[in-house]
């Protein structure tokens, strides 16, 4: 659920001098619009899958070179492997803790992907001669393996691990275990019926270690399913002294909002999650800091100014929700009759962010204060700032749009501090780390030269840098459609906010005229 800020809504008074007046305008902004790219035939998320795919290619040929001794790449004594399987704290669609545990793109091991196939093929060790055989060692290895496929984001090969493990395994733990990273893949990919599925068939006693996160997931599946009932009874069962119990307190306040139960959300869940004590956790920190700033909203929509401005200002200014919370403010002084106070909170939020989409829309909450105030001249000019504003924001985007279209591809990462398509930037963080590896394997004389792979998944001539480059390619137009996606969205909210002011003009001048001819 995203909380929505209440904007000025005006009537249909002035359109006369609106489009008279500042036709021109209107004109500047037709033109942005029309230099945007065209939807591709190919979505967005076609071309994603894609590009993954073909990654997950080239990473299935490594592999199978490594098991065939034929390797490509010579690393002896690597002593360190990673293998910490990180659960996510981050917050992700109102606040659920996103604890797929492979939703950041770690450096994959292949190497170590391939050592465990050969073990669990010849049911040992890669020479056959394992010292830790038997069922016990070879459903370990099986959990391990589907850990490293998860992590080099070859969720197929994981996917099929991990079914073969559940039917095959002899220890209930680890059936337990099995079923647990399937939710896990499900929850990852979207598949909010298939990891509700797989929590189904977990054994869930109440010893067991992964109960309170599998019980969290399940019920973040069922508030992405709509079914709040049966997500609320499942973030009912997570106890106080789990990690996932703040984050389940918030999911159920979602879920009993979007059942139209204010008064539990705010009074049941909201006011318990912001009770707590976060200690030094700055990721509780922040979930009780987002759950402020939903709160405030909800006390806005409720008109109950005094108790959101309260909740606005207890938060800290070094939070990631501050603007969110200084626009909070200026619209609880609004809605206390207090425009002066809400002119010095959105002057100051314009001064401390003015590219932020709060900032944009609080020129507009200008102008509609000093309306308020029968300022009117002085509304006038704010509006003119806020179009001002809002044609310097469309041009930033239209030389990011044209630089974009002719950069080199490793010069993305810094553009990538433009918000908007993490997503596509995943993807390319993978192919960058797969394609510096085997650069620098080929500095050093490795080089992975013409080579058929018998059992490979792309049975060619053709060098790993070649397939890469080939990939490169696919890349780009993979992240110049997504960043243009995402600056088309951005421009299409500054035209909506661009006609706001103008016509928040056109009504200021009505004002204007009117009182100028009051005898």
């Amino acid at each position: 659920m995203k909380t929505r800020c209440p904007f000025f809504k005006i009537g249909s008074s002035g359109l006369g001098i609106f489009v008279r007046f500042l036709g021109g305008f209107l004109v500047m902004v037709s033109t942005v619009s029309s230099g945007r790219a065209e939807t591709s035939a190919i979505s967005l998320e076609q071309q994603i899958t894609q590009v993954q795919s073909k990654l997950a290619l080239i990473k299935t040929d490594i592999i199978h070179q490594y098991q065939s001794n034929d390797t490509v790449f010579e690393r002896p004594n690597r002593s360190s492997i990673r293998s910490t399987h990180p659960d996510s704290g981050n917050v992700v669609q109102g606040g659920e803790a996103q604890a797929d545990g492979a939703s950041q793109s770690v450096e994959a091991n292949l190497e170590e992907i391939a050592v465990l196939m050969k073990r669990l093929e010849t049911g040992g060790d890669p020479a056959g001669s394992s010292n830790e055989g038997g069922p016990a060692s070879t459903d370990e290895m099986r959990l391990r393996l589907a850990d490293r496929l998860l992590r080099a984001d070859l969720l197929s090969q994981a996917e099929q691990t991990l079914k073969d493990l559940v039917i095959q395994a002899h220890r209930a733990p680890i059936v337990a275990e099995g079923w647990f990273q399937l939710e896990k893949l499900y929850y990852r990919k979207g598949d909010y019926p298939q990891a509700i599925g797989a929590f189904l068939k977990i054994p869930m006693s109440k010893t067991l270690p992964l109960r309170p996160e599998a019980t969290y997931l399940a019920g973040n599946s069922y508030l992405y399913l709509k079914d709040y009932l049966k997500a609320i009874d499942l973030f009912s069962k997570i106890g106080e002294g789990s990690d996932y119990y703040p984050f389940a307190v918030y999911s159920s306040g979602l879920a009993y909002l979007n059942l139209g139960d204010a008064w539990s959300s705010t009074q049941l869940q909201f006011q318990k999650l912001i009770a707590l004590k976060p200690g030094e956790d700055p990721i509780l920190q922040e979930l009780i800091n987002k759950t402020r700033v939903t709160l405030g909203f909800i006390f806005m929509d409720q008109k109950r100014y005094p108790e959101a401005l309260s909740v606005f200002e207890a938060i800290p200014p070094q939070s990631r929700y501050r603007i969110q919370a200084r626009f909070g403010i200026g619209k609880a002084f609004m809605g206390m009759e207090d425009c002066v106070k809400a002119i010095v909170v959105f002057k100051d939020l314009i001064e401390q962010a003015p590219a932020q989409s709060y900032a944009l829309e609080a020129h507009l909450q200008i102008g509609n204060c000093y309306s308020k105030l029968s300022a009117y001249h002085r509304a006038v000019d704010s509006y003119q700032d806020a179009l001002k504003a809002y044609s310097e924001r469309s041009e930033s985007f239209k030389k990011l749009i044209q630089q974009i279209q002719t950069t080199n591809l490793e010069n993305w990462l810094s553009l990538a501090r433009e918000p908007g398509f993490p997503e596509a930037m995943n993807v390319y963080a993978d192919w960058f780390r797969l394609n510096k590896e085997i650069a620098d394997e080929v500095q050093r004389g490795r080089n992975p030269a013409l080579h058929k792979t018998e059992r490979g998944t792309i049975p060619d001539f053709k060098p790993l840098q070649m397939k890469m480059q080939d990939v490169r390619q696919d890349m780009i137009k993979l992240l110049q459609a997504s960043a243009t996606h995402h600056l088309s969205s951005q421009l299409a909210q500054i035209d909506e906010l661009a006609l706001r002011a103008n016509m928040g003009i056109a009504k200021n001048m009505t004002f204007m005229q009117d009182h100028e001819t009051v005898p």
